[in-house]
């Protein structure tokens, strides 16, 4: 593929790119303003973006040199493949899907992040005891999410005596995630722990 990459250099050596404490991954963090939250309330965690749209990037790219954050980095592409290739087995100390597209069309469902397929890399990739954090707006796709992550073996849920929980796990949140609470929306919040 030419002198730029080489495939003895993947999965990321985010120790020498992205020095620091332990790895967090927010898979498709929009406008950036979670991800750049949580990095500024937690400076010795390193923070990993994945985005497939530019737009996104560019917002936070300008969010993180306002504000001088050096503990993000952001990467574009598609999760399913950055998930797979970038990050070792067991290396990642939490990944976060805020909010992603349900894609409520039939057609379109293949699409969709919280399924079993994709919730299979995030369990590979999570450390033991390593957290998964999800959450929608989207009803059918709260049902759909909570039936591919019981799919999942090697992930228990941290509310076992409910489906998902009706508030988030924390203290930041997300633009739209604020427009909904204010139009008073039921969200649906989900922490599922690597056994």
């Amino acid at each position: 593929m030419g002198d730029w990459w080489k495939e003895e250099d993947l999965p990321v050596a985010w120790d020498r790119i992205l020095p620091g404490g332990p790895l967090a991954v927010e898979v498709g963090f929009g406008g950036g303003e979670f991800l750049a939250g949580m990095a500024r309330l937690n400076p010795d965690t390193r923070f990993v973006g994945i985005e497939r749209f530019g737009e996104g990037h560019r917002r936070l790219l300008k969010i993180l040199a306002g504000d001088g954050l050096r503990n993000v980095l952001p990467m574009v592409g598609d999760a399913y493949v950055l998930m797979n290739l970038a990050f070792a087995e067991e290396s990642v100390a939490s990944v976060t899907v805020n909010f992603s597209d349900p894609w409520p069309k039939a057609r379109h469902a293949r699409n969709r992040l919280l399924r079993e397929e994709f919730l299979h890399i995030v369990a590979r990739k999570l450390a033991p005891g390593g957290l998964l954090y999800a959450a929608t707006d989207d009803v059918p796709y709260a049902y759909e999410a909570a039936d591919a992550l019981a799919g999942v073996a090697s992930l228990a849920s941290r509310h076992p005596g409910a489906r998902w929980l009706s508030e988030s796990p924390f203290p930041v949140r997300t633009r739209y995630e604020r427009k909904w609470m204010a139009e008073g929306r039921p969200l649906h919040y989900f922490v599922y722990q690597k056994t």
